[in-house]
């Protein structure tokens, strides 16, 4: 049927369902909850933010919504689907093919910004060219116009 299923471009389809999310981490020689229980929809063409205190873990989720979970953390319960794939059932190697191409995570944080040692063309471009999206002159023109 054209417009569902895996890979459907519909707007207002379900893009991102996190359901029952449990993260912890390793700490004081054992494992910690951090997240628990989270569930969360993202349609097609909505904008999802989340807020809160630092260290709550909202990173955390933003992460774990690529399939990721930072060193000395894991994710221990849940499911999440993007466009219908279960990230979670996926190979490493399958979610890196996703990541920057279909997914990614922009993080709020002034340390995770821009650097100012390099041009921001070029860490523009990076992704789009690294997972080979587009060429570096393609990216580089399409920039432009968007600056």
């Amino acid at each position: 049927m054209k417009g569902s299923g895996p890979g459907s471009r519909e707007k207002g389809k379900d893009l991102l369902q996190i359901r029952n999310l449990h993260v912890e981490g390793f700490s004081d020689e054992r494992w910690h909850p951090i997240v628990r229980g989270v569930d969360l929809a993202l349609k097609r063409g909505e904008v999802l933010g989340l807020i809160g205190e630092s260290g709550a873990g909202k990173s955390t989720i933003g992460l774990a919504a690529m399939g990721y979970a930072k060193p000395g953390c894991r994710i221990t319960q849940g499911s999440i689907l993007f466009d219908g794939v279960n990230l979670l059932a996926l190979s490493e190697t399958g979610r890196r093919r996703l990541r920057g191409s279909r997914i990614a995570y922009v993080a709020q944080s002034a340390a995770a910004s821009f650097n100012p040692a390099h041009r921001l063309l070029d860490q523009t471009v990076e992704t789009v060219v690294a997972h080979g999206i587009a060429s570096r002159e393609k990216a580089n023109r399409s920039a432009v116009d968007l600056y």
